[in-house]
């Protein structure tokens, strides 16, 4: 009677514990390009193939800042590209009269045409509408209670705007954060603090 080597019964673990090993390392990899977003997988689609795609988040920004310059809107709206999308910032201070929430009528058409430019990548993102305001506290009697009903209130109206314009509704969240979210304090040196507040009173939209 023929005797079976040493170990023979034992040989399919090894392949068993390859399998293994190459099915964790793939949901691995699937968990990583889970967490990216998509700014960072266009970051990396742009170093493998050199090109940068039409409908992309920095492509956006740059046809946004075209228009941006031809319409003289620098004091109005400005564009930044950040691992959480691309913000389209509306000044506040501009937008909307001191402590109210309704759209100033000489700014009305100009933000419904800057949104507008946005309608063409409903499909491809989703948006989210941030309202902020700067520290001081609201005036007991005004409209609002606080600054977070107020840049709630502010978010929501442009978040009206968005559809109008064509973006769907399950599209778009809207975001208050009040004046918990300060800028960068690099982006606000040399001004004065009038500039400063201003500059934190602003509505983002937030395209990712």
């Amino acid at each position: 009677m023929q005797r079976r080597k040493a170990g023979h019964e034992e040989s399919w673990l090894l392949s068993y514990a390859d399998l293994i090993t190459n099915l964790l390392l793939f949901f691995v990899v699937l968990l990583t390009a889970a967490n990216f977003n998509k700014m960072k997988m266009q970051q990396i689609a742009q170093s493998i193939s050199g090109k940068e795609s039409p409908a992309s988040l920095e492509s956006i920004r740059k046809e946004l800042e075209q228009q941006i310059a031809a319409k003289n809107l620098q004091e109005l709206v400005t564009t930044t590209v950040t691992e959480a999308g691309l913000e389209v910032s509306l000044n506040s201070g501009l937008v909307f009269d001191s402590g109210k929430a309704k759209i100033r009528p000489e700014f009305d058409e100009t933000v419904a045409a800057m949104l507008k430019e946005l309608s063409p990548y409903s499909s491809q993102y989703h948006f989210a509408v941030e309202g902020h305001t700067d520290s001081t506290p609201i005036v007991s009697g005004g409209l609002f209670a606080s600054n977070w009903e107020l840049s709630s209130a502010r978010a929501i109206v442009v978040r009206q705007r968005l559809e109008e314009v064509g973006i769907e509704r399950s599209r778009i969240r809207v975001e208050g954060y009040a004046e918990t979210k300060p800028l960068p304090e690099q982006l606000l040196k040399g001004l004065s603090e009038d500039e400063r507040l201003a500059r934190h009173r602003r509505v983002v939209v937030r395209i990712y």
